[in-house]
């Protein structure tokens, strides 16, 4: 299983307007992840029309959540960025091989992958983030 490159970039960047609780500009953005405002804009128009991130214009504008992080799942970002996650064909039922070895075993993998990303959220994320940094601080 593999996310796509705009799934791993609209994570980023859910996760770091979560970490801002505010709103961020695009300059802001460009500076904190080094994409393209181009690529940016794309992402951020995908994220805005699955109803993850709302933009204000004007001065101190730029973009922002539309809901808490805590009721904001990898799973709503994904579904609001095509879905990215690329999975094995025999676990997606295209597999010709009648004793294909690894269909059940990627079944179940990409059960468990389905079920953390529905269950996981930007919030759950933050939480991780700043222990991490927190213990690595520590060391």
């Amino acid at each position: 299983m593999k996310l796509s490159t705009t799934a791993t970039y609209g994570l980023r960047i859910c996760f770091l307007l979560a970490l801002s609780e505010k709103t961020l500009s695009l300059p802001v953005l460009v500076e904190r992840t080094d994409l393209s405002e181009k690529y940016l804009e794309r992402i951020l128009g995908m994220l805005r029309k699955g109803g993850i991130v709302g933009a204000k214009r004007g001065a101190g504008g730029g973009y922002y959540l539309l809901r808490p992080p805590s009721s904001i799942s990898v799973s709503d970002i994904l579904n609001a960025l095509g879905g990215n996650i690329v999975i094995a064909e025999c676990a997606a039922g295209k597999c010709d091989d009648a004793y294909c070895p690894n269909r059940n075993l990627f079944r179940k993998i990409y059960g468990a992958v389905d079920e953390i990303v529905h269950n996981t959220t930007l919030e759950d994320m933050i939480y991780e983030y700043r222990c991490d940094t927190k213990q690595k601080s520590l060391s």
